[in-house]
């Protein structure tokens, strides 16, 4: 039996069962294998996703026209098109992953 701050626990174990170091039922040991194999997949998970939304997640849809990233090079074309279309509604959204 196990005492701790949660309760206690009853861990059966039989009058012949006498080897030192083994396995209580119910208590289950990890091996370090596995948990490699978990943190590659994982990452690789996280990798393949930032991949995606960064280059392969920025396309638009048919009929659209394509998007574009601001930089300090084109922000002045956005302005004349901004201003040249005061007669239209016009509106802008800029997004922020921050």
């Amino acid at each position: 039996m196990v005492f701790s701050r949660n309760g206690a626990y009853f861990f059966p174990v039989s009058a012949s069962y006498s080897e030192l170091g083994s396995q209580f039922a119910g208590e289950v040991k990890m091996k370090r294998k596995h948990v490699i194999y978990g943190l590659v997949a994982v990452v690789g998970a996280i990798v393949l996703f930032v991949v995606y939304y960064l280059y392969l997640g920025s396309t638009a849809p048919t009929g659209q026209q394509p998007l574009v990233r601001l930089d300090n090079s084109n922000i002045d074309s956005l302005k004349k098109s901004f201003n040249d279309s005061a007669d239209s509604a016009r509106i802008m959204v800029m997004l922020s992953p921050t």
